[in-house]
């Protein structure tokens, strides 16, 4: 999971954690951008390219495959299925 800042617009995996101690009241903890300080941040997923081809192949053809940008999705004990995404 990512995250981003909706106030400064950076991406970061962490969050950073601010704390606030109160006498005689309770401790409270939040989640806040550790390149502003914000509290104003969201989860983020990073957009994937479409597939625009998906083939099954025996293992003696991968090679000739990755060569044409097709990258491994799964590998099976005679075969491989291999994904081909568009060039975002």
């Amino acid at each position: 999971m990512k995250l981003k800042c909706l106030a400064c617009g950076q991406k970061f995996m962490y969050a950073e954690i601010s704390t606030i101690i109160a006498k005689d009241v309770a401790t409270s903890e939040f989640h806040i951008c550790p390149y502003c300080g914000t509290k104003d941040i969201d989860e983020y997923q990073e957009p994937q390219a479409e597939i625009i081809s998906v083939k099954s192949v025996p293992l003696e053809e991968v090679d000739s495959y990755l060569g044409q940008g097709y990258v491994v999705h799964e590998l099976y004990a005679k075969s491989a299925t291999l994904v081909k995404r568009e060039v975002m």
